[in-house]
């Protein structure tokens, strides 16, 4: 049980690291293509990616994913076509920490939520605690260390379309469990990024024509490379093993991480500066990770 908790963590601090340069690449490319067109161009690349490993899976597994095509469907809705256009479109307003930081807030909320009521997930002291403390932290975070700002905060448009993603996403990592028996990670993977990409075409051809054109250049490329392999095929592989081993409500606690990541991002590729309202609540985020994924002691008898 205990070495299951520390593969699993590790598989969700990795995830959480390549995704958290996202929010800076969602930044970078808002003047490149439009958030539904770099959806697209994200579901796309990733199916041509994995495809050739997965596609004898998804062959054999096609019965399974018949009997269960409204799940299949509402998991590339949700999780895929609508939860990165949010993102993306939040990059036309949001700063890259504030959009990590809205998103990673709401999502381990949702998933701990909807564990515990739809597949089990146990909350016990430990989970509610490092929930509780994760919230501290964003909130220390968004305030920058003084409780006066509470009062004055506003929400923008980018924050609001955060909190829709991290909804999306915690919702995604829970129904994840209720993956249909017998169906590989693989072909569960190409399956959904499949309908991910057929569900964003339509509106991608329309932003393509009538709302942003695509530049297209060396910069969209590596931006599409970086979303299309690192954010989506290796990420997805191992978030969804590291939901298998420890559970939605705890992977999802990791994402907390993002706002800590992508400001030190920030500094290494934008030249910002961290602040101590950033080391403080990295600090309070990290210790709320460590109290909600500490094993807990099995009982004999």
């Amino acid at each position: 049980m205990r070495r299951t908790n520390q593969i699993g963590a590790l598989l969700a601090i990795s995830s959480t690291i390549i995704w958290s340069g996202n929010f800076i690449v969602s930044r970078y490319a808002i003047h490149l293509a439009g958030p539904v067109s770099i959806a697209f161009f994200r579901w796309i690349t990733a199916t041509i990616c994995l495809f050739p490993f997965a596609f004898q899976n998804l062959k054999a597994e096609w019965p399974i994913i018949k009997e269960n095509k409204l799940y299949f469907f509402l998991m590339g809705l949700i999780g895929f076509a609508v939860y990165n256009t949010l993102i993306y479109t939040a990059g036309h307003y949001a700063t890259a920490i504030n959009m990590a930081l809205f998103g990673s807030t709401v999502n381990p909320i949702v998933a701990a939520l909807l564990g515990a009521w739809l597949v089990n997930e146990k909350l016990q002291w430990k989970n509610i605690t490092g929930i509780f403390l994760c919230i501290i932290g964003t909130l220390y975070l968004l305030t920058k260390g003084d409780i006066h700002n509470i009062v004055s905060l506003q929400f923008g448009k980018g924050d609001l379309w955060m909190i829709g993603a991290g909804i999306c996403f915690g919702s995604y990592n829970v129904f994840v469990k209720k993956k249909p028996v017998g169906i590989s990670n693989k072909g569960f993977l190409l399956c959904l990024f499949i309908i991910g990409a057929i569900l964003l075409l339509p509106g991608a051809l329309y932003e393509m024509n009538y709302v942003q054109p695509v530049i297209y250049d060396t910069h969209l490329l590596w931006v599409v490379l970086y979303i299309g392999i690192g954010n989506s095929t290796i990420s997805y592989l191992i978030w969804n093993n590291a939901i298998q081993k420890i559970g939605a409500g705890k992977a999802s606690l990791f994402l907390t991480l993002g706002p800590i990541l992508s400001s030190f991002e920030a500094v290494l590729f934008l030249n910002e500066k961290v602040n101590q309202a950033q080391i403080i609540s990295g600090i309070i985020i990290i210790t709320g990770i460590v109290i909600n994924t500490w094993p807990t002691k099995q009982t004999n008898g």
